[in-house]
């Protein structure tokens, strides 16, 4: 199934409380698992070069995920980074 995924580069930083920070974010558009995948490598070999000691890293996820509405029992799709409080399908959502 062909979706949009945000891929997120991380790089390896001593001065970071978690030891690294954000250093890219894209979306790719109408890819699948195995697509991703595909670019996740090729990425790692001609541009950022991973391994021992380089401090790269690569994480992707879909852009969009489907919650169920709390109020209306209908399928949204909200981005995967929603905080809860604006997550339609939390009662926290509702109470405010």
């Amino acid at each position: 199934m062909k979706q949009d995924y945000t891929l997120y580069i991380y790089k390896r930083d001593a001065r970071c409380k978690t030891g690294e920070r954000l250093y890219s974010t894209s979306v790719w558009r109408d890819r699948d698992q195995a697509s991703m995948d595909r670019e996740v490598i090729d990425l790692s070999r001609s541009l950022y070069r991973v391994g021992a000691g380089n401090g790269w890293r690569f994480e992707y996820v879909p852009t969009m995920k489907t919650v169920r509405n709390l109020m209306s029992g209908k399928d949204v799709q909200i981005p995967h980074d929603t905080p809860r409080s604006c997550d339609p399908s939390s009662e926290t959502y509702w109470s405010m």
